[in-house]
């Protein structure tokens, strides 16, 4: 139910989908009893990265890990952003795969990354983040590290976090009771 609340949540802005007001109420409230507030913000960015069989995983990890905090930091291993990656696990990731490096600035617009040539003359939208703390890389770079790399068969990173996210019910109870 976590992977239908996240599309239905990102999807239903869409210009192709009529919204029917009374059906969103009962489906928002409904999604509200499977998928934590704080990661409901992030509906987009786990629905753009990840497969749908994946995305229940993704948000209880990233709910475990940061609970929906984009500039979430653990200074005791320097885990950061929504997914709590390491400099040296995003690294290895960025070389592999052509992206920003740790502790890069990013321009977002948005949220999403701002690769225009075009100059804006106003600034609202716009953000100069370090990439880690960005929820759009960190969640990409979590999707290709998960699906990508171990071939949609593992999430051995997020093992100190497991005890919270492996057992749906048990992190249902843990998100309820915060």
């Amino acid at each position: 139910m976590i992977a239908e609340c996240i599309i239905f949540l990102a999807t239903f802005t869409t210009p192709e989908m009529p919204v029917d007001e009374t059906m969103f109420v009962e489906q928002k409230i409904e999604c509200n009893q499977y998928v934590p507030k704080s990661m409901q913000k992030w509906a987009d960015l786990y629905y753009m990265h990840f497969e749908e069989e994946n995305i229940s995983t993704a948000v209880r990890i990233g709910w475990c890990e940061s609970r929906g905090k984009s500039d979430a930091f653990n200074s005791g291993a320097s885990d950061s952003g929504l997914m709590q990656f390491v400099s040296w696990t995003w690294n290895w990731i960025a070389e592999k795969y052509g992206k920003p490096m740790w502790n890069e600035y990013v321009i977002t617009y948005n949220g999403l990354p701002y690769i225009s040539n075009e100059v804006s003359k106003s600034s609202i939208g716009f953000e100069q983040i370090k990439v880690q703390f960005s929820p759009y890389y960190n969640l990409l770079m979590a999707s290709i590290l998960a699906e990508e790399m171990y071939g949609y068969t593992r999430w051995d990173d997020w093992t100190p976090s497991k005890w919270c996210w492996e057992d749906e019910k048990k992190w249902r109870t843990l998100w309820y009771n915060e």
